[in-house]
């Protein structure tokens, strides 16, 4: 950029102009212009700026044409006219700058509207409440309408997908992404329902009603069993996705819902052994160790005493957190049984993943000894952990415990095994963990695509909308690539 070219840049900056500063405490301030000097032999600008509301506090911009040329110093973002304050689409702000997004985005949350457009992008504030934005009415609202006729909103992205569809006969996607807590899990199950609800002329027109309404209910209860299995409480999130989700829900030629089916991503199998400060492990746990009967506390060897179980096994009590505020996990165990129970899964195959998650609880008790490689690592006889783990997985306890304490060398000529330290046998066993864990997940989505697709998955389908569900992208203490 020349000289003419800052010349041309500083006009934009005049007496009364307001521009953004950056702020300690809140980000980006607002401070209006009182005056500005150009020297254009000297090739030097300075301009003051006085905060709003605060007209003790005074901020100085200086710099050459080099710097501004070079990028080294930036001029102050400017602030847009006060009637484009709250706009519902950023893409029409005058100035496109990130302060001005920012005040935008907050001047809307402050009227209420968590939902603002950026061209075919929606923008979601997570406003952790609960809000009277899904509603059946507001639902239907949406319904056959086309984007921008109605304030932003989900059904708004979930409408357009739809008729896009329709009018293109051309398969969509919707994806759902953000930071850890940004409420994407809820987002994604707002936009199923849509898809679920908002067409009921469809269903009327169609030959299998009945079968239709089983599938949506089926896809509807895809939430609380994901959830419960994929799910954990964060430093963040109370109920963050713990794993990626790509669901594809598939229309006849009437462009209503006839089957869905899920992809799954990355499960953060780590979470399963190893739980930071104030997180949980996956809600399936102490949901079972809440609402677990007095028969089957007996049958898996569980503590009696439902409210404090989660402290006697060392994969529920790493974080030191074993419940949520407002969360009944008795009830949500109740309410992922039903669930299960709509996607087929069996009285008596839900038995076998209660024995399973017990099994992996015991496997985390099991007390591994040894104080080197000479010694040896080893497990007691008597080790009841281990003894129940084996019992409940329906396996060899003698050749449970060899393999968890040696390995083996496979040579041409022979076969040898050494010991392992306590500290390599303690990973052998949290990786039996995790294994067993992410096959069980495996096996539960191939469940639920059993039932969504009716047994075929590979038929063919008329049209599809997906949604991804992808990971929040957030900071660990402590992290490892699996």
């Amino acid at each position: 950029m020349s000289g003419d070219g800052v010349l041309t840049e500083l006009k934009a900056y005049a007496k009364g102009t307001k521009a953004f500063f950056v702020d300690d405490a809140e980000a980006w301030v607002q401070a209006t212009q009182t005056s500005k000097t150009v020297d254009a032999e000297a090739r030097t600008v300075q301009m003051t700026f006085e905060r709003d509301g605060h007209a003790e506090t005074e901020y100085k911009f200086e710099a050459t044409f080099d710097e501004l040329n070079a990028k080294t110093k930036v001029l102050p973002p400017l602030c847009n006219p006060p009637q484009l304050e709250g706009i519902d689409d950023l893409t029409s702000l005058s100035y496109l700058n990130e302060p001005a997004v920012l005040h935008n985005l907050q001047a809307r949350y402050a009227m209420h509207n968590i939902y603002t457009y950026s061209g075919i992008v929606l923008v979601a504030l997570n406003p952790f409440a609960r809000v009277p934005l899904y509603s059946q009415d507001t639902l239907e609202a949406y319904a056959g309408r086309m984007r921008g006729e109605l304030e932003p909103h989900l059904f708004a992205i979930s409408e357009d997908a739809f008729q896009g569809m329709v009018r293109d006969r051309r398969n969509q996607t919707i994806i759902v992404s953000g930071e850890s807590g940004a409420g994407k899990t809820m987002s994604a199950k707002y936009i199923m329902r849509y898809f679920a609800s908002a067409h009921d002329d469809t269903k009327a027109q169609d030959a299998a009603p009945d079968a239709i309404s089983r599938v949506e209910e089926q896809i509807l209860a895809t939430n609380p069993v994901l959830e419960s299995f994929g799910n954990a409480k964060t430093t963040r999130n109370d109920n963050s996705s713990r794993f990626g989700k790509f669901l594809e829900i598939r229309f006849n030629e009437r462009h209503a819902i006839e089957a869905a089916y899920i992809r799954t991503y990355l499960l953060e199998r780590s979470r399963l052994v190893y739980q930071p400060a104030s997180e949980r492990n996956y809600h399936v746990f102490y949901q079972l160790l809440a609402g677990a009967d007095k028969d089957m506390r007996t049958r898996l060897g569980l503590p009696a005493d439902a409210a404090t179980a989660w402290d006697s096994f060392n994969y529920t009590r790493q974080g030191g957190s074993g419940q949520i505020a407002n969360v009944d996990d008795a009830k949500e165990f109740e309410h992922t049984s039903n669930a299960l129970g709509v996607i087929g899964v069996t009285t008596e195959q839900q038995g076998h993943i209660h024995a399973l998650l017990a099994a992996l609880l015991h496997i985390g008790n099991i007390d591994i000894t040894g104080a080197s490689e000479r010694v040896g690592a080893a497990i007691a006889t008597d080790d009841t952990a281990c003894a129940r783990a084996v019992e409940l997985l329906q396996i060899d306890s003698t050749l449970f415990c060899k393999w968890l304490t040696k390995r083996q060398i496979v040579t041409r000529s022979e076969k040898i095994v050494s010991n392992m330290t306590r500290a390599q046998a303690l990973v052998v066993r949290d990786s039996v963990a995790k294994f067993l864990y992410a096959h069980l997940f495996d096996w539960i989505v191939r469940a639920i695509n059993q039932a969504l697709t009716c047994g075929d998955s590979s038929a063919p389908t008329a049209s599809f909308i997906g949604v991804l569900d992808i990971y929040g992208f957030e900071h660990f203490e402590h992290n490892s690539f699996e």
